[in-house]
């Protein structure tokens, strides 16, 4: 792995203050996932952890590319579907930067772009849908794995792991698994 933040490739976890993952195998070709991962409109239905996701600098008619920042919005501590029963300190937004964009190998990053100098705060988060083969049943069922990961650093990830670690890495592991439960009831 690269340690160079904002690569092409991961930032290792060895260079953060700390880091959150999840993941899920799924019953559903990796198109069909990255499919429902990049329905950003479709977010308030499904993920508790991330209700909205809001493009900010690209036009209409363009797609979403390395470049574009993204206001995620709310994004709920811990996460829950209901909005209604959020309280104030457990509903945050953040705005984040796409770094990552591979279409073709189901991969995504974004990093944190709230202003704050890197070396107070910076983090970095990367989905990626990889396919397996289920040897188990005949002629193979297409099922996939979805892996998230978000490494932390500079001296407020401290603060970022104290206060709200424990309720990042639930949402970490919800959104993954109710991406699986929505590609997996949406399969044809």
């Amino acid at each position: 792995m690269s340690s160079v933040w904002g690569t092409s490739t991961p930032p290792p976890v060895s260079s953060a203050v700390f880091a959150i993952s999840g993941s899920a195998t799924i019953s559903a070709p990796p198109e069909k996932v990255w499919q429902v991962l990049f329905d950003f409109d479709s977010y308030k239905q499904w993920n508790p952890f991330v209700r909205s996701q809001e493009i900010l600098n690209k036009p209409d008619s363009a797609p979403l590319s390395v470049g574009h920042r993204i206001k995620l919005f709310p994004v709920h501590l811990p996460p829950t579907m209901d909005d209604g029963n959020v309280g104030f300190l457990q509903k945050n937004s953040t705005l984040v930067e796409v770094t990552v964009l591979d279409h073709e190998n189901h991969r995504v990053a974004w990093r944190l772009a709230n202003g704050l100098p890197r070396w107070m705060l910076d983090a970095e988060r990367w989905q990626m849908i990889t396919a397996e083969e289920d040897g188990g049943s005949e002629g193979g069922e297409m099922k996939c794995k979805y892996e998230s990961y978000e490494v932390f650093k500079g001296i407020l990830g401290y603060v970022v792991q104290w206060f709200v670690g424990k309720e990042l890495k639930m949402g970490v592991d919800a959104m993954a698994e109710e991406l699986k439960r929505r590609s997996e009831r949406n399969q044809v």
